[in-house]
């Protein structure tokens, strides 16, 4: 087994807050789950699930909390939530407690404020982005949009991420502006660009402090589980916590 492996956000958040992005490499799972699937909700061996979630445990100063994320617009206080509790995004303004989500494609959001004492997560694949996850995330700080930094993680790039023309009309009828995120392919279907919709409607939320990674899902394979490439397939994590001792 190889050592576990994770990426850290390349962004301008206060020493308080911790954050990492889990890639495949480093645990014990096996095949189209090789090696650190973290999800036991996509017919992985659930002993390796177990076995690679306690090696992550080892990183962090605390189990993370997970969520049933089920590509809604729904927030919850990290310290009122289960593996049971349906949402997309975890909030939370207490110590050393790791908020979590699960992706493979989808878009994983990092928030925090400028004061860092407050952070989330969120999951925003097109249906969460649809539904509104990152104004519902944002409206749960009490911090001002103006004081809050956003990281936007590892997700699927625009050329591989093809869609049917009625999700374009459906982010159409929302905001016409939308349609800049959309390219057209040769077979008449189009490219939805993720990043570039939510940081639209981060902007348009007033937030100011947006840093974007460099990551495809897709395209490194050797880092990250992709649903569009291959399936069955593994997730991997995003998550967040504060912790005072790094100041």
């Amino acid at each position: 087994m190889k050592k576990l492996e994770y990426l850290a956000p390349k962004w301008n958040a206060p020493k308080s807050v911790q954050a990492i992005f889990t890639t495949r490499q480093g645990g014990v799972s096996a095949g189209a789950y090789a090696s650190l699937n973290l999800s036991y909700a996509v017919g992985d061996n659930q002993e390796h699930v177990s076995h690679n979630r306690r090696s992550l445990d080892k990183a962090l100063p605390s189990t993370p909390v997970w969520i049933r994320q089920v590509h809604g617009s729904k927030l919850v206080l990290a310290e009122d939530a289960n593996p049971n509790t349906e949402a997309d995004a975890l909030y939370t303004n207490k110590q050393r407690t790791v908020c979590g989500i699960m992706t493979a494609d989808c878009l994983p959001v990092l928030i925090t404020n400028t004061k860092g004492d407050e952070v989330a997560v969120a999951h925003a694949g097109w249906r969460g982005l649809a539904a509104g996850i990152l104004e519902t995330t944002v409206k749960g700080f009490s911090a001002s949009a103006k004081n809050l930094i956003v990281q936007l993680g590892p997700a699927i790039s625009q050329k591989h991420y093809e869609v049917k023309e009625d999700l374009l009309q459906r982010f159409i009828e929302l905001d016409c502006g939308y349609k800049q995120y959309f390219s057209i392919g040769i077979s008449g279907s189009y490219f939805a660009d993720l990043c570039g919709i939510a940081i639209h409607q981060l902007k348009q939320l007033n937030i100011d402090h947006i840093h974007v990674g460099e990551y495809c899902t897709f395209e490194q394979s050797h880092h990250f589980f992709s649903h569009r490439r291959s399936q069955p397939t593994g997730r991997t994590a995003t998550m967040i916590w504060l912790d005072d001792r790094q100041q």
